[in-house]
């Protein structure tokens, strides 16, 4: 058994692909999020995790949040998540506190009662032990279907008029591909 494990949670293929070479470069066994319970990763000393981003949650994240204390804090984790909107700061760092910061609860007495903590600020401190790296993802309007059609519709009709909201609606109508398959170095440098 290898000491690494890589799951991913991917809907359309991108995350999965990008989980693939991750896998490999590391050498690394693969899992996929929907079938891996924590039983199937609690004898590897290192976990990386993979999702999709959705609404500026990282589907599938629970895997890791709801196993935390149950073994995963005493590993290494490293997480990735992919999306076409990530080029933004504002983004990146509201997706790091939708997935980590409103999820676990720090225990250094100094935070208790503050809100203005970020994620990334805990993270650079080393109070919450993961590292997330962000990776260019794809959208294809046409694979798009159920509630995720619905979702998008919506969105659609609240974007303003905005240069990055015009880009974003183009992305919609259009199909985009930012897929960078280099994005993966520092994903696995973080885990060697």
């Amino acid at each position: 058994m290898s000491k690494t494990a890589v799951i991913y949670y991917s809907k359309y293929g991108t995350t999965e692909n990008y989980a693939r070479l991750i896998a490999k470069a590391l050498g690394a066994d693969l899992f996929e999020a929907k079938k891996t319970k924590f039983r199937d990763i609690k004898d590897y000393d290192t976990v990386v995790f993979g999702g999709g981003i959705y609404s500026g949650g990282i589907r599938g994240i629970e895997l890791i949040t709801k196993n935390w204390y149950k073994g995963l804090c005493e590993k290494k984790v490293v997480c990735f998540a992919v999306g076409i909107t990530i080029d933004k700061e504002e983004n990146r760092e509201q997706c790091m506190d939708i997935n980590f910061r409103k999820r676990f609860v720090t225990d250094a007495e100094e935070d208790h009662g503050r809100d203005d903590l970020s994620a990334s600020e805990l993270i650079k401190e080393k109070r919450l032990p993961i590292k997330c790296f962000f990776l260019p993802g794809a959208f294809d309007p046409g694979k798009v279907k159920g509630l995720d059609k619905f979702i998008i519709g919506i969105t659609k009709k609240m974007i303003d008029d905005s240069p990055e909201g015009q880009q974003l609606l183009d992305y919609f109508n259009k199909s985009c591909d930012l897929v960078d398959y280099d994005s993966i170095k520092p994903v696995v440098e973080a885990c060697l």
